[in-house]
């Protein structure tokens, strides 16, 4: 490419992520190589970025330099050497443009787990847990794993230390239920695929259920994880968790009724709702979720069951009349469909704001061609779920 010329982000991006993996694969062919010619390997990292990408924002950039050191710390035969993970980072901090340590310094904190450095992967992420949830499972993992690493001949010294490390993991799991960090901020932690980082994680989540059994915060992080992951069996293993211990909490419930939803359990999904009728029979919310998997997976008999008990228990009737609007238009009835519509408009012409988009969509689910169909489908469930939770003030 010539110097100064613009490619399109799209483009772009795909030119740099070949090059990260045809540098990838340089690496792991390579890494004798590297490891005594550290310096000039970096140089020519930064010469093909620079001849290749010569408009490369800074953070795309740093973020190169980032995966590349740490495919270098992850794949060298002295992977497990910490003096050699510190030339790295040494190394690769000087190809940066920004003179900022923290990506790296948490490159080489996953480094130093895998490779069982636990106190010395400790000083690397001290300072980052507030600002990612994983950073903080992985201090505390750390200090678990030193104090079972103290196990064998007992002294009262090895005794004490042993129950100084495991209290510091669980001060370190209270500090997080404390302040409640968030989840996937810090983008380095998203180059490790290293099982053994993973694995820490779930872990540290199973430990928490065990020493805190009340706290609710832990199921939450590990759901978010799960979904975030696409991880079907732990969603699973943390909504079974959470529905045995706060078998009446609603938000757990919601979220079990929304997974098994999801994944067509529309059984499953139906005793999640009635058990949610049974222990909240003065809220609508629940009624609400019968009336959305009868719209979606059930039929007209149930439907009009919990119709009949929205309407018993002053469930709002423009709200009411959407969802009789939505039956006809995802059972494929478009003459009741388009007579529901009229009298919406003209009962509640207020709202008409909301109305008439909506049914820009619904012309499109009657199209003949049927990705067009199914495409419009799914915006109008998710667009009408969205405003009758707000209309609700639904949990989830």
């Amino acid at each position: 490419m010539v110097r100064g010329e613009k490619l399109g982000d799209a483009i772009r991006y795909e030119q740099i992520e070949n090059l990260r993996q045809d540098l990838y694969l340089y690496i792991d062919n390579n890494t004798e190589k590297i490891d005594v010619n550290l310096p000039i390997f970096f140089a020519h990292i930064v010469s093909a970025l620079d001849r290749g990408f010569p408009d490369i924002d800074h953070a795309t950039y740093d973020e190169f330099i980032d995966s590349i050191a740490y495919r270098v710390m992850t794949k060298s035969s002295q992977k497990n050497v910490i003096q050699y993970t510190e030339r790295i980072v040494t190394t690769a901090i000087r190809s940066k443009r920004s003179p900022g340590k923290a990506s790296l310094r948490i490159l080489c904190g996953l480094q130093m787990l895998s490779s069982g450095h636990f106190q010395d992967a400790i000083g690397y992420f001290a300072d980052y847990w507030k600002h990612d949830a994983r950073i903080g499972f992985l201090i505390a993992y750390c200090y678990y794993s030193i104090s079972k690493s103290r196990t064998g001949e007992e002294n009262s010294e090895t005794a004490r230390l042993r129950q100084k490390t495991e209290l510091a993991a669980r001060e370190q799991l209270l500090e997080m239920a404390r302040v409640q960090p968030p989840l996937y901020r810090l983008k380095p932690l998203d180059l490790s695929d290293d099982k053994t980082v993973d694995d820490a994680f779930w872990f540290m989540i199973k430990m928490s259920h065990w020493w805190f059994p009340n706290e609710k915060w832990f199921i939450w992080i590990g759901l978010e994880k799960a979904k975030k992951d696409n991880n079907q069996a732990k969603q699973v293993e943390m909504l079974n968790i959470a529905t045995v211990k706060f078998f009446n909490d609603l938000d757990f419930l919601c979220e079990s009724f929304n997974f098994r939803l999801e994944h067509g359990d529309g059984v499953g999904a139906n005793g999640i709702v009635k058990q949610m009728i049974q222990q909240y029979p003065d809220s609508l919310e629940p009624i609400y979720y019968g009336l959305k998997l009868s719209l979606i997976a059930t039929g007209k008999s149930s439907y009009s069951q919990y119709r009949s008990m929205a309407t018993e228990k002053g469930m709002p009737v423009y709200l009411i009349q959407i969802l009789d609007w939505t039956f006809y238009v995802l059972k494929n009835q478009k003459d009741e469909s388009t007579m529901q519509f009229k009298e919406l408009l003209r009962r509640f012409n207020s709202l008409s704001y909301y109305f008439i988009p909506l049914d820009y969509i619904v012309q499109d689910i009657f199209s003949a061609e049927e990705e067009v169909s199914r495409q419009a489908r799914m915006l109008f469930i998710d667009s009408v779920d969205m405003y009758a939770k707000k209309v609700l003030k639904a949990h989830s």
